[in-house]
């Protein structure tokens, strides 16, 4: 069995994998010369692309190390090809939660404003808002729904949610909406988080008509992916003072443009698509593979295998 890490990781974790399946070849490759490897590779870890699941005849299981899978799933070789396809839904659960709660806390006490006033050497004030007692709306509630929920159960915030799929609720979550009550969650909240994937039913999801119906205090928070929302509906919602400000770590296009009216705003907080940033992230990326090799070898049931007609894992796969 050949195993193909792409990029390339450190020795120790090669290594990691190769104890993890005695016997194998492991080999590691950059990913713009992988695809005239790949003729006899049967896994890939990592990322990939559509020249590689080409040239890779003897595919039978690729391992991403992204959570969001939009970029992929466009391709026809994926869509197409007969080989197992899992994410990292979930890996990056804690790290991104945390990079949307710093946003979050952020956005409510001012630290955007006070930060351009230390530049200005200017003392002033800001406008701030408390964080206990108030409504937390989540779209999508899987691992970094769930996580960021944690962390607004701390600061004793009433927590909504809605989710295409469902799932237990946590006793410290008020209402597990399906996604047909979104409208409701976006009336009753004071910050809404988006944790849901692109697809087309999410495309835009976040727009002029749902923007308009958050209340005029109310912020926004993604940090899924930029299209859930349209962009230019929100940077006006933010101009017009539709809602209060948003925290920003994806975008429609990335990087975002230089002429994008985001750069401008002042009640918009914006960071470059780096919430599932980690030292960790190598090795924790590694540990789910080798646990989910372990289930390959012994013909078991893998963590967060795609639905391809989806778009991501169903509910019962996914990593708890």
């Amino acid at each position: 069995m050949k195993i193909a890490l792409c990029p390339p990781v450190s020795e120790a974790l090669r290594k990691q994998v190769l104890k993890t399946a005695p016997g194998s070849e492991v080999v590691m490759y950059p990913l713009d010369e992988a695809a005239a490897e790949m003729a006899d590779v049967e896994i890939i870890f990592g990322m990939f692309n559509a020249e590689m699941i080409r040239a890779a005849k003897n595919l039978k299981w690729v391992q991403t190390t992204s959570a969001g899978m939009d970029m992929f799933m466009k391709l026809p070789e994926v869509q197409e090809g007969d080989f197992r396809l899992c994410n990292a839904s979930g890996i990056h659960a804690i790290q991104v939660a945390e990079h949307a709660w710093a946003l979050t806390t952020a956005l409510f006490r001012g630290l955007h404003v006070f930060l351009r006033h230390q530049k200005e050497r200017k003392w002033s004030g800001a406008t701030m808002e408390d964080l206990h007692g108030a409504t937390a709306g989540i779209i999508g509630f899987g691992g970094i729904g769930r996580e960021f929920a944690k962390r607004a159960q701390a600061s004793e915030m009433r927590i909504l949610a809605v989710d295409v799929q469902g799932g237990e609720k946590p006793d410290y979550v008020e209402a597990l909406w399906g996604i047909d009550r979104l409208d409701d969650l976006l009336k009753e909240s004071d910050l809404v988080f988006l944790a849901c994937p692109w697809t087309p039913e999410t495309n835009k999801l976040i727009n002029a008509r749902t923007l308009g119906l958050m209340k005029k205090r109310a912020f926004l928070v993604n940090t899924a992916r930029g299209p859930i929302v349209d962009e230019a509906a929100l940077a006006e919602a933010l101009k017009s003072e539709v809602i209060a400000g948003a925290g920003l770590d994806v975008f429609e296009k990335e990087p975002l443009p230089e002429d994008s009216p985001l750069w401008d705003l002042d009640n918009a907080i914006i960071t470059t698509h780096a919430a599932g940033g980690s030292h960790y992230r190598p090795q924790r990326t590694v540990d789910f593979f080798c646990e989910n090799l372990k289930r390959y070898i012994a013909g078991e049931p893998l963590f967060n295998e795609m639905d391809r007609e989806l778009g991501y894992p169903k509910l019962e796969t996914r990593v708890k």
